[in-house]
């Protein structure tokens, strides 16, 4: 009984833990932000319209982003209020795999030990493609550790469903399949699930719920691949450095959660001092084989990737670190009393509230355009302009990412958007270009960029274009102003029959 209450009161205190992640990590940017992060706008754009696909990923964070939007009347608040679902559904499921393997204490520091990874608080709140794996990743491994612990068709067809859910969300999905793949491979007592129904059952169902998107792909000449190996041509980093920029990023998440540990759960100048290697002894051998496969595996990718010369940018490594607590607490003591998971507990839920006040700090003191545009103000006078010009109401809006985005997004019209920085978006858009014509958004030096998006004139769209200026600031910061250019861009068709007359009447 006394095991149980003991229990109880450690649930208790995840339950409050994660309440307060997701009220204030929805509240803070919600009540502060005046404007949503870029590659939030972007993925809306994606699903507006609906689309079974995109020139960069797959589409299931833009399905996620589109049905929020509507369904939240596209205020902001939907989009931080999805990015902190998704993490306390990956939060959820480290809880469950940690209790396959260990005591309740470790499965809930499986948890709380994340709160110390910046991509879990400074950035879970900007919606992008890597959010979906914070909630996929940790469903991932937990139904594939079911299904290999004890064989159940339920969890393989399960794993099946969140692995090519994942896939959908990034193509860096594959990277944790290895992963898992790997750990199922390496284990005398797993290997034998290879000559049983459930991997293959799973793989079908991963074959079934991709089948549509790979039709798309085949359809419309795999764009993404198109968009990868573009990317890579254009890039020329130095393969040493970059192998070991990504190296230090990738492993540096780990430090902070050993160190607390080390120090509120250990006497540390003790433990240094008669440190042995051959005295780490793993708590569950499976769970250690388990932690190292998917803590490194996706880790090994992306700086073998880095060392060819490869782009990696930081926040591909987001979802990698969901397992970090979890690989902590595999090599970690037994027997963690309750005085040591409470004070381990108030150390870091005072470190997470002294983040989330560094961040509100910031923001009141330091302009930003990401967090301090005013993009209700410039939206409606993107509408005023090309209503001035056109008497029309905006039908798409087309030009730099980031102010098509806010357009789309704050006028209550909620036009169309498109991006030159996209080679899809011209394609997705022809009949409405042809047809109806667009708004032009873009900075001054952009308009070749845009004109050659549109196989429009420069110099005829320079004709039509005007500059507007725009400022904003933080509440104790300084005033920052841009220029942004706005021109309407006429139906491409009309313009094409236009001048056939005209040839016409010259001959």
């Amino acid at each position: 009984m006394d095991q149980e209450n003991h229990d109880k009161r450690l649930i208790r205190c995840l339950i409050v833990f994660i309440a307060v992640w997701l009220v204030l990590l929805t509240a803070i940017p919600s009540v502060f932000y005046t404007v949503l992060p870029l590659d939030t706008l972007e993925t809306i754009m994606w699903s507006h319209p609906f689309s079974m696909g995109n020139a960069k990923h797959p589409p299931l964070a833009a399905w996620l982003a589109g049905a929020f939007t509507v369904a939240f009347a596209h205020t902001d608040f939907a989009m931080y209020l999805l990015s902190q679902l998704l993490m306390v559904v990956g939060f959820f499921y480290i809880y469950r795999l940690g209790k396959e393997f260990f005591s309740t204490e470790k499965a809930v520091f499986s948890v709380i030990l994340l709160s110390t990874i910046i991509f879990y608080t400074f950035d879970s709140a900007k919606f992008n493609v890597n959010l979906p794996h914070m909630a996929l990743w940790p469903m991932m491994t937990f139904h594939c550790c079911r299904a290999v612990k004890h064989d159940r068709m339920a969890d393989w067809i399960l794993f099946g469903v969140a692995s090519a859910l994942s896939v959908l969300s990034k193509f860096f999905g594959f990277a944790l399949l290895l992963a898992l793949f790997l750990f199922i491979l390496t284990g005398r007592e797993t290997r034998k699930y290879f000559r049983r129904p459930g991997p293959y059952a799973a793989f079908a169902v991963f074959l079934l719920v991709l089948a549509p998107y790979i039709v798309w792909l085949v359809r419309n000449g795999f764009p993404p691949f198109t968009y990868i190996a573009d990317r890579v041509s254009e890039e020329h980093l130095n393969p040493a450095v970059n192998f070991l920029r990504v190296l230090g990023e990738s492993l540096y998440p780990l430090a902070m959660p050993l160190l607390l540990l080390w120090i509120t759960m250990d006497r540390p100048v003790r433990s240094l001092l008669g440190f042995r290697l051959r005295d780490l002894r793993p708590s569950d051998p499976v769970a250690a084989r388990l932690a190292v496969c998917v803590q490194f595996t996706p880790i090994a990718l992306l700086t073998l990737l880095a060392g060819m010369g490869m782009k990696i940018d930081l926040m591909w490594e987001y979802p990698v670190h969901f397992i970090t607590g979890f690989f902590l607490m595999a090599f970690w003591k037994d027997g963690i009393s309750f005085r040591e998971f409470k004070k381990l507990f108030c150390v870091l839920m005072a470190l997470f509230l002294i983040v989330q006040a560094a961040d509100l700090f910031y923001w009141f003191t330091k302009t930003r355009s990401r967090g301090h545009f005013a993009a209700r103000e410039f939206a409606a006078a993107a509408r005023d302009f090309y209503r001035e010009q056109t008497g029309r109401d905006i039908p798409l809006v087309f030009g730099d990412m980031w102010y098509a985005g806010c357009v789309m997004q704050y006028l209550p019209e909620h036009p169309f958007a498109g991006s030159f920085e996209d080679p899809y978006d011209e394609f997705r858009f022809r009949s409405v270009l042809d047809r109806e014509g667009a708004l032009g958004v873009f900075h001054e030096d952009d308009i070749e960029l845009l004109a050659d998006a549109l196989k429009l004139n420069a110099d005829e769209l320079k004709k039509d274009t005007r500059v507007f200026a725009f400022s904003f600031k933080a509440p104790f910061g300084k005033t920052k102003t841009h220029e942004i250019s706005f021109a309407v861009i006429p139906p491409r068709k009309a313009g094409r029959e236009a001048s056939q007359v005209q040839i016409r009447t010259r001959e």
